[in-house]
């Protein structure tokens, strides 16, 4: 498997537990669980950009 192909399943794994995690959480009614929504839902926001950064530092990496 390729680096882009790992980093892929990778990003889609932690994408798929944080929308998980984040349904859970808006059930649960508690000040922790508040903030670890926000948080949920803040990484569901930066991870695949995150994950876009790794694969265009890749591209460029093979370019030299």
């Amino acid at each position: 498997m390729t680096k882009k192909r790992i980093a892929a399943i990778i990003a889609l794994c932690l994408i798929g537990l944080l929308y998980l995690a984040a349904l859970i959480l808006a059930f649960v009614d508690t000040a922790l669980a508040r903030s670890c929504l926000m948080a949920a839902l803040f990484c569901t926001i930066v991870l695949p950009a995150m994950a876009y950064a790794y694969l265009m530092i890749l591209k460029i990496g093979k370019k030299k």
